[in-house]
């Protein structure tokens, strides 16, 4: 089976997957268009940004965690805030921050029971309820997570050094917290 090659007069249109084969020259029939310019808008001034939280969103995100830091904190919530899509929000947020949502606030609950650790004589229970956690599994197996020491063995490495003893941390912020978690 052979194919058939026009010769030089003919034109050939192609429309799909249909070739159609004439000796009707259709260029002269398509009015000549000039060639005008493409202008584009001058958006050198303006400042686009894709996948990015604006100040405000992460300032009122910071807040909101660390005014709720001992409470359950979802995500929905936070997108909430800054006015984005649950999905968005994560994907800007661990853009932002490195580390997703999730474990931005879980580190920060670890800074708060390292601090509390350090600054506080309070038994590791109080410490892991203070800090938003379940018991004191729960911030003993996230705390060697996240630092790679145990909570106890932090607290007799800065209890070797000159570390003003303080009172417990107090039980009120503690039933405070509770409370709220509870409404």
């Amino acid at each position: 089976m052979s194919a058939y090659i026009p010769t030089k007069d003919h034109k050939i249109i192609a429309a799909a997957s249909l070739a159609i084969v004439s000796d009707i020259d259709l260029s002269a029939a398509v009015p000549a268009v000039p060639h005008a310019p493409m202008v584009l808008p001058d958006l050198s001034s303006e400042v686009v940004q894709r996948d990015r939280l604006l100040p405000w969103q992460r300032r009122k995100i910071m807040q909101f965690i660390e005014e709720h830091l001992t409470e359950t904190i979802k995500v929905e919530e936070l997108a909430a805030l800054t006015k984005l899509s649950k999905t968005y929000f994560s994907r800007v947020f661990k853009t932002a921050y490195n580390e997703s949502p999730y474990t931005y606030v879980l580190r920060r609950r670890m800074e708060l029971a390292k601090e509390l650790i350090i600054e506080t004589d309070a038994a590791l229970s109080e410490i892991a309820l203070d800090c938003g956690m379940a018991d004191q599994a729960h911030l003993c197996k996230t705390f060697r997570k996240v630092f790679g020491t145990t909570p106890n063995y932090w607290r007799r490495t800065f209890s070797s050094m000159n570390r003003p003893v303080s009172a417990s941390h107090s039980s009120s912020t503690r039933r405070e917290a509770n409370s709220a978690r509870l409404n």
